[in-house]
Parts: C-alpha cells; structure tokens; sequence
C-alpha cells in the first residue's frame, strides 16, 4: 500500500492500511484513467424459460457470493486514484411490473430504457439486474460498470449464476482478484471516500457529460459461414500469406462499407481489438475476474481503405493482433500484483489514447453471447442487446448456427 499517501488525513490512512487488499482493491493505472465517469457495459437477455422471482433473487445472492467484485462500490483513495469497496449494498436488484407482450413484440429502446443504469462514480454500486416479466418468459437486463470487470468476466458471472439457479456445478472464479475481507455498510463508509461529481478531476466532468448527451445509433449486418468461408478462400488464392479469420474478414468488410459514415470528422481510423491476456499471459487464470483484455491498436489511412482490397485489410489486422499475442510482449506489459493485473507504467508512451473522433472498438463475442454457448442450453434463451463504454463498435455476436451477425454503433445516423 506504499502508493498511498498518509498526508492529510490519518483516520483515512489508518482505515485503508487495515482493509487495502481485504475489502479494498485498488483500480488499475488503465482502469484509472479510463474508466471513472464512463458508461457501463450492459446486456438484455430474453429467458425463455418462466424462472420463480424468488428463486432468481436467492441465486444471484449466492452467486455475488462466490464471484464477490460484482458487490462493490467506487471509492476515491487518494487524489485521482480509485479502488473497489466491497459492500453489502455493492449491487441493486430490481423486478418492475410485467407488460403483457410476448419477446417477438418487444420494443427493445423501450425496455432499454427501463432497466437500471450504473454510474462509475465514487460511492454508486457498480452492478445492477431489472428482471421484467413478459407473456413468454423473462427480460433481463444488467447494468454492469468496468471498473468491475470486462464482458468476459461478466459472462462467466452469468454462466455461473444459470448454473447455480438450474442446480449445475460451475467453476469457481480465479482468486487473483476477489475480495479476501468482510463486506461493509455503505452507510459505515467515510465521505471523505465519496467525494462528489463535482470535486473530480476535469477529465472525469467533461466525461460524464459528454456520455450523457450521447445520441447512438445502432445498425445490424448478417454474415453467413458460407460467405465467409467463400472470402477466406478467395483471400488465400490472392496470396499464401492470406491465411485469415472470420473476425478479421468482418472487420475488413465493415471498414470498407462504414468507415466515412461513422467516422466522418477524420482522414485516420484507428481499430481496437481485445486481446484476453487470459489465454496468453502465463500468470493469469482463465477464470481471473477483472479487466483482462489489452487492445491491438491498427491504423489505417481513410485513403488506404478505399484503395485496399478486403483480404489486404484484414491480413493487416492479423499482423496486429498477432504481435499483441506473443507472450513475451505481454510479460513486459502487464503483471500480476497482489491486487490483480497491473501494467507498467511507461506503456502509455507507445499505447496512443482513446480518441473518440478516431478509434472503432471491435469486440469479437460469437462465443459467449449466447446462453446455449455457456453451456445452459438453447432453449434457456438468447442475448438480445449489447452495448458497451465506447460509442462507436463493432459487435459481433453469433444469431444462429451458421450465422454471424454483427451489431454496428455510431455516434452518427447511419445512411437510408
């Protein structure tokens, strides 16, 4: 705890040295910068199977209890440093009346709008599930901040939740990021922790206000394995070297097609892909519950991408992508502490920021989106929307067996 200062307050220090690591874990250096003020990640899933409410609530209660990051509050530990607060009221629950429509009626801004909304700001529980009975089943939606976690900790928190709601074993979480101490009352907790919106830095203000004057659009394109299998063919008859995914042909095809409607402000388009250092960083648990990912940053020139042909694109992402994966690399810049991942600090002068006018976020989940890839079976039911902390993505999610679809957010109404 030696990157805490004691100046200014002793009572403070003296409560963080007693709980630093036990009910208290520190953000780190990129979850600080980032995520303070930003918009949660959340889901809307449809249950096709009519759950007892009670039974729903007496799970999720137990399921906090194994997977314990997800009943925490924002505290402010020093200035501009933020940590998890394990809290008794870290997260909230909600069932709303039911509306008398079946999950092919729904109107999903409508419902969107209904369910709970989290705030990554010092003392707001940063998890939070609206369940809505409807004639066929079950609304869910969660509401999840990513000071907790990354979507993969997010799916396996689901996974784990239908296991233990349906009688199944399920894994337990990696301990390289879980609360070891008590959780606390809120009400226990000093203001001196949850100073408000206004005495934060600058960037946090203008961040908030700038994600609640968000106008997003969203747009859906499908993608048949037939075709793409057909483009990966074609690609490697171009070139040996064209040896290609499925995720960077879609991403190649959505930047040819989308690139001036979405970014129209700039000659330069920046993609970011997740990269799980779950299954690459020899230090790190499959099952580590935490921000996990690290982005492959690739830039193109606007004038590149018209000239370009889809195979060229993609074969530049793979490049991309696979320098980020090579496991040395990932040893330099991230390590695990004993309060989770941590990463070096001078990665930022080679890792360029979060520009908003510039960078797509790719996120590649046709593995986990849907409840019968969990591991629940396909007739539990199906994610039906996904957003996340960044306005502009690309969200590639699996409709069917042979299907991809992938769900396109813009800051930008999107052409007729």
């Amino acid at each position: 705890m030696t990157e805490i200062k004691k100046a200014g307050n002793d009572a403070k220090y003296a409560y963080l040295k007693d709980n630093y690591g036990k009910n208290i874990l520190p953000l780190s250096i990129f979850e600080n910068k980032d995520y303070p003020g930003s918009r949660p990640t959340e889901l809307l899933i449809f249950y096709k199977k009519k759950a007892s409410l009670s039974e729903a609530r007496e799970s999720l209660f137990k399921t906090i209890e194994h997977y314990n990051l997800f009943s925490s509050r924002l505290i402010m530990i020093d200035e501009n440093k933020y940590a998890l607060q394990y809290c008794r009221e870290g997260f909230e629950y909600h069932v709303l009346p039911s509306i008398d429509v079946a999950s092919d009626e729904i109107n999903i801004d409508d419902v969107k709008n209904k369910i709970k909304h989290v705030q990554t700001l010092p003392g707001e529980p940063l998890f939070a599930i609206t369940l809505i009975p409807i004639k066929d089943g079950i609304l869910g939606g969660l509401s999840c901040s990513h000071a907790v976690g990354d979507v993969t900790s997010l799916m396996l928190f689901m996974f784990a939740w239908g296991c233990m709601h349906y009688g199944h074993d399920f894994p337990m979480p990696s301990n390289q990021r879980l609360f070891k101490g008590e959780p606390v009352r809120f009400e226990t907790i000093d203001r001196a922790f949850i100073p408000p919106l206004s005495e934060l830095n600058d960037e946090i203000q203008n961040r908030v206000k700038k994600t609640s004057d968000w106008k997003t659009y969203y747009k859906r394109e499908s993608f048949t394995e037939t075709l793409l299998e057909g483009m990966k063919n074609k690609a490697k008859s171009e070139n040996e070297n064209y040896v290609i995914s499925n995720n960077q042909i879609i991403n190649s095809i959505l930047l040819k097609k989308y690139h001036e409607e979405i970014m129209p402000d700039t000659d330069n388009v920046r993609l970011r892909i997740p990269v799980n250092l779950r299954y690459i960083h020899p230090d790190i648990d499959a099952s580590y519950i935490g921000n996990a990912v690290f982005s492959s940053v690739v830039e193109f020139e606007k004038n590149e991408i018209k000239k370009m042909s889809e195979y060229q694109i993609a074969y530049r992402i793979k490049q991309s992508i696979a320098r980020m994966r090579n496991e040395n690399y990932v040893k330099k810049i991230a390590y695990l502490s004993e309060y989770g991942i941590e990463y070096q600090g001078d990665i930022f002068k080679t890792l360029p920021p979060y520009n908003i006018n510039t960078d797509i976020l790719s996120a590649n989940l046709t593995h986990v989106n849907d409840l019968e890839s969990l591991g629940l079976g396909s007739d539990i039911g199906n994610i039906i929307f996904m957003s996340s902390t960044m306005q502009t993505i690309f969200t590639m999610l699996k409709e069917k067996k042979g299907m991809i679809f992938v769900e396109i957010q813009s800051r930008y109404p999107f052409k007729a």
